[in-house]
């Protein structure tokens, strides 16, 4: 005993304490090993322990004292297990220990950046791949440890400082806002050459989320953003996520996002042909399109819009074209989501706007009048004046347009807010703009976002509510309709087996929908057993 090193001497006498399985004393097990005894041997002792209770006990104590010691030093840890591989009882006790150690990183990670991760996805999802990065070469050839691994990563990435504030939902969320800071142009998060290993370590994360279908809602409305603002960075990193998605939950799960990608590509070939059949009309228009499948994108409802008449010939021309190609289908023009490029005369130098549909409205009505009051832009564009008031106010603020009556107001007019401005204001364009700075580039982003955030959100989670409800039926009713009767317990259990693959279901929410079914006689209780239901055909 001697020749030990501190550690794992320590570690050998205390194993002297128990009793080797034919009851000789473990002296005469250390003593088969002379010099400096190693992990394997001491694993090699640790397989002469009985299974009884005071000696798993005494046991559990010893791995757990020595093994915190070791816990960081990964290389250790592997030696151990591959050691204890086929030694049950040692086995699951060093997986509870590191499953145990691997949930307490996580989570203190998660807390030492908690109130700034919270809004930033990049930091949140970093901070859990480099707690999984620090232990899967570890455990990623030895099956029992790496379900610890996996167990410990699910717990901490599902319940933790962030998800305590913003809700368990909150994860799924992140990590989509975080693959569209990837894949939208102009973000700059990593080189574009290290893409795609980065969305394949987000598939790491995405394996453990809980919320797959609260995923799949976030990165269907974000991938709708980036198409129809033409801000992808790759079609084929889009196609590439997608097909990731895919392996891991099913043609199902990315049947939108597979026909999103579609229409683009079916818009681009129907834009080609309509500009060729522009040109035999020797119409200069440069003209896009983008016709999307009503049933497929989470789109605003259209709102009331009057369109510039400088447009109208184009639009008409574009509607009659289509009904061309495509008889007895109806199109609705989505204008909140339109752009434009405008060119100004009007200035010292030309600039090129580029504008949303609603300022081309308001400025284009410039060329028919010097000033306009706001009350006069409402009944003109018929745009909702909420909206109309935030597209003047953008305006204001980036000195495109002034406001010339502000009575005693002591306001500059590119100060005014939407609850400044009154029906009575007068606006006209502002002829002395001028762009600061060099300024070789003449195209001048004027566009802006309109505040419409929280009611999207609500409808979103009304949408998530709704699908979970028909997921929740659907499941219930294809379990009765192949097992015929079932007990209550065992249709709960593979129910939520079903739903586990895109939510975590609550029972007390299925209960409530095995009631619904009955009420609509898709099933019905046993007569003579109250906890046993039979399907109706």
């Amino acid at each position: 005993m001697k020749n030990l090193s501190y550690r794992h001497k320590h570690y050998a006498i205390k194993l002297l304490d128990l009793n080797t399985r034919d009851g000789s004393p473990t002296q005469s097990v250390s003593g088969a090993f002379t010099g400096d005894l190693n992990l394997p041997q001491l694993c090699t002792l640790l397989s002469h322990v009985p299974c009884n209770h005071d000696h798993i006990s005494k046991l559990k104590q010893i791995v757990e004292d020595d093994m915190r010691v070791l816990i960081n030093d990964v290389t250790q840890i592997a030696n151990i297990f591959k050691s204890v591989r086929s030694i049950p009882h040692v086995a699951k006790e060093l997986k509870k220990i590191v499953e145990e150690h691997i949930h307490h990183e996580g989570i203190e990670a998660i807390e030492r950046f908690a109130v700034t991760s919270i809004n930033d996805p990049k930091l949140y999802v970093e901070t859990i791949l480099a707690v999984h990065g620090k232990f899967s070469p570890t455990v990623s050839t030895e099956q029992v440890f790496m379900s610890a691994l996996d167990q410990a990563c699910a717990r901490f990435i599902n319940d933790n400082a962030v998800t305590k504030q913003a809700g368990s939902a909150y994860v799924s969320e992140l990590l989509a806002r975080y693959c569209d800071t990837l894949l939208k142009r102009g973000e700059k998060v990593v080189e574009e050459v290290d893409l795609e290993n980065c969305l394949n370590r987000i598939m790491i994360i995405f394996d453990y989320i809980e919320d797959k279908d609260i995923f799949e809602k976030c990165y269907t409305k974000l991938l709708a953003r980036r198409l129809i603002g033409e801000l992808s960075i790759s079609d084929t990193l889009e196609e590439s996520m997608i097909s990731k998605l895919k392996v891991v939950c099913g043609a199902q799960y990315t049947f939108k996002l597979e026909h999103m990608l579609s229409d683009i590509s079916i818009s681009k070939d129907l834009t080609k042909k309509f500009r060729n059949r522009e040109r035999n009309i020797n119409d200069k228009s440069d003209f896009s399109v983008m016709v999307l499948s009503a049933n497929l994108w989470s789109l605003a409802t259209p709102n009331s819009f009057n369109l510039p008449s400088e447009l109208t010939p184009l639009y008409n021309s574009f509607t009659q074209f289509y009904h061309e190609q495509h008889t007895g289908r109806k199109l609705t023009w989505l204008h909140q989501y339109s752009k434009a490029e405008l060119d100004t005369f009007y200035l010292k130098q030309n600039f090129i706007f580029q504008v949303s549909m609603y300022q081309l409205a308001v400025l284009l009505l410039f060329n028919k009048a010097e000033e306009y009051t706001v009350e006069n832009l409402v009944d003109e564009t018929l745009i909702k004046e909420e909206l109309l008031l935030q597209v003047l106010c953008s305006l204001l603020k980036q000195k495109i347009i002034t406001c010339t009556n502000l009575g005693g107001d002591n306001m500059n007019s590119n100060e005014l807010t939407e609850k400044d401005l009154k029906n009575e204001y007068t606006l006209h364009l502002a002829l002395d703009y001028k762009k600061y700075g060099s300024y070789a580039w003449r195209k001048i982003n004027l566009r802006r976002k309109l505040k419409v955030e929280q009611k999207n959100n609500e409808d979103l989670n009304h949408s998530i509510d709704e699908d979970r409800r028909m997921v929740i039926q659907t499941a219930i009713v294809r379990t009765m309709k192949e097992d015929k009767t079932l007990k209550h317990q065992e249709l709960l259990n593979k129910v939520v087996q079903q739903l586990s693959s895109r939510f975590k279901p609550n029972v007390v929410i299925i209960e409530e929908h095995i009631d619904i079914l009955i009420e609509k006689d898709y099933l019905k209780r046993a007569a003579d057993e109250n906890d046993t239901y039979h399907y109706l055909a």
